[in-house]
C-alpha cells in the first residue's frame, strides 16, 4: 500500500527549514568550488610560467652570445600561442640590454622587481603575470662572449618575462559566474523563507482571530439567551424586593436584608444589559460629530470635578458613532477615576487617525493581567462584570479602529483608542 505527501501535510515550519538548509547547502557547496578553482587557476599559472621558462631555456642553449633583440622577438614569436607577451634580458645594473614586446609595467617597475630577491612564483601585473628568471641564464659561453667584448656594467644579467594566464583567467570567470549564479539560487531559497515565514505569520494570526471571532460569536449567542432568560424574572424579584423593603421599618434586621436582595437584584440586572450590550452586533451609524464635545459629554457623565481634559488638537469634526463611542469613552473614564484620579484626557489628530487617550494614577496594570485585560468576563474587581473593556473593544474594532493599555513609567495606566477616518 503506497503512501503520498501533500503539501497540507507538510508542517510549513520544515518547509522553511528545508529551504534555509537547502540555500546555506547550496552557497557553502558554490563557495568552496569557487575556492577550489581559485587554487587551481594558481597552479595553472605556476604551471604556465615553468612551461614558458623551459621553452626560453630550450630556445637559448645554442646560443653562444647573450641574446639579441631579434633572438627574443623570435622567442616571442614561437611562445606567444602559449600566452608569452613579454621578455627581457637585463644587465647587472638592472637596465634592459634586449627586449621584445610591450610591457605592462614601467621601468622603474621591473627594477624594483629584479632587486627583490624573494620574488619566487608569478606576480600579478593587471591581467598578466610577470615572473623574474635568474640562475639558468648565467652560461659558460656567455661570460667568455662578456669578457671578450662586453664591458662589466653590460653583463648579462637575470630576465623577466610576462605572459597572460589564459586559461587561468578563463577557469576563475567560470568559476565567479558559477558562484553569482549559486548566490542568486541561495538567495531565491532564502526569499522563499521569508516568504513563507511571513504567510506563516500572516495565516496564523488569521486563524487566532477567526479562532476568537468563533468565540466572541458563541458566547454573544449565548450571553444573549441567557440575558433574555433572566430579565423577566430578575425584574419581578428586584420589583417584589423593593415593595418589601418599603414596607419593612428603616433600622429592623429584616430591612437590611430586603435592602441587600433590592442591591444584588439591581447588580444582576446590570449584568444582564452588559450582556446583551455584550452580544449586540451590527453595522455603526457614523456622522460627522465634534471629538472635543463626545470627550466632553462622557466626561460630564462622569463627574468633571475629577478629569482634566485636553482638547487642544482635536479637529472640528470626525465621522462616528456618537452613541457608541460616548459609551467606549465613559468606560474608559469611568475605570480609570476608580483606579486612581484625578484623570487627564486629551483627544487630538495624529495623522490620519483621531486619537483618545485616558491616563489615571492608580497602581497600573500588572505584567499577568495586561495581556488579558480586554477578554470577555475578565476582571480583577469584586463589582466588575468583566465585560466593560471588551464591550469596548468590539465596538472600537467596528469603526476599524485600535484599543491599546499600557503603564506610565511614572505611575498610573493609560488607554488610548485610535479611530481612522472612516
Amino acid at each position: 500500500m503506497g503512501t503520498s505527501i501533500t503539501f497540507a501535510r507538510v508542517s510549513p515550519w520544515a518547509l522553511i527549514a528545508a529551504a534555509l538548509l537547502m540555500g546555506a547547502a547550496l552557497l557553502a557547496t558554490v563557495w568552496t568550488t569557487h575556492r577550489g578553482v581559485l587554487d587551481a587557476s594558481e597552479t595553472l599559472e605556476r604551471g604556465q610560467a615553468g612551461v614558458l621558462t623551459e621553452g626560453i631555456r630550450a630556445r637559448l642553449t645554442g646560443l653562444g652570445a647573450p641574446p639579441g633583440p631579434d633572438d627574443l622577438a623570435e622567442i616571442l614569436d614561437d611562445l606567444e600561442p602559449e600566452g608569452l607577451t613579454f621578455v627581457a634580458l637585463f644587465d647587472r645594473q638592472g637596465a634592459i640590454q634586449a627586449s621584445a614586446g610591450q610591457s605592462v609595467g614601467d621601468p622603474a617597475a621591473l627594477k624594483a622587481l629584479l632587486a627583490d630577491r624573494r620574488t619566487g612564483g608569478p606576480t600579478a601585473i593587471g591581467d598578466r603575470r610577470r615572473v623574474v628568471l635568474r640562475g639558468p641564464f648565467r652560461r659558460r659561453g656567455w661570460r667568455r662572449a662578456a669578457a671578450a667584448g662586453l664591458a662589466g656594467s653590460h653583463r648579462p644579467g637575470p630576465m623577466i618575462m610576462e605572459f597572460e594566464p589564459r586559461i587561468a583567467a578563463d577557469l576563475r570567470n567560470a568559476a565567479s559566474q558559477t558562484l553569482a549564479v549559486g548566490a542568486l539560487a541561495a538567495g531565491g531559497l532564502l526569499l522563499v523563507a521569508m516568504v513563507l515565514f511571513r504567510w506563516i505569520l500572516h495565516r496564523e494570526a488569521l486563524e487566532r482571530r477567526l479562532e476568537h471571532e468563533r468565540r466572541l460569536a458563541s458566547l454573544g449567542q449565548m450571553s444573549a439567551v441567557l440575558a433574555h432568560e433572566i430579565r423577566n424574572p430578575l425584574a419581578s424579584l428586584k420589583g417584589n424586593a423593593q415593595l418589601l423593603a418599603r414596607a419593612l421599618p428603616e433600622g429592623e434586621k429584616s430591612r437590611s436584608k430586603a435592602d441587600r436582595v433590592v442591591g444584588e437584584a439591581i447588580r444582576l440586572e446590570t449584568l444582564t444589559n452588559d450582556l446583551l450590550e455584550f452580544a449586540r452586533t451590527g453595522a455603526i451609524q457614523r456622522e460627522a460629530i465634534d471629538p472635543a464635545a463626545l470627550l466632553r459629554e462622557a466626561v460630564a457623565a462622569v463627574g468633571e470635578h475629577q478629569v482634566a481634559i485636553d482638547a487642544a488638537g482635536a479637529p472640528e469634526a470626525w465621522l462616528l458613532d456618537r452613541p457608541r463611542m460616548r459609551q467606549v469613552l465613559t468606560n474608559l473614564i469611568d475605570n480609570a477615576v476608580q483606579s486612581g484620579s484625578p484623570v487627564d484626557v486629551r483627544v487630538a489628530r495624529d495623522g490620519s487617525q483621531l486619537l483618545y487617550v485616558v491616563r489615571d494614577r492608580g497602581p497600573g496594570i500588572s505584567d499577568e493581567d495586561l495581556p488579558r485585560l480586554f477578554e470577555p468576563f475578565f476582571s480583577r474587581r469584586a463589582q466588575g462584570t468583566g465585560l466593560g473593556l471588551a464591550v469596548s473593544k468590539r465596538l472600537v474594532e467596528l469603526h476599524g479602529g485600535t484599543i491599546q493599555a499600557r503603564n506610565l513609567p511614572g505611575g498610573g495606566a493609560e488607554f488610548s483608542v485610535a479611530l481612522p477616518r472612516g
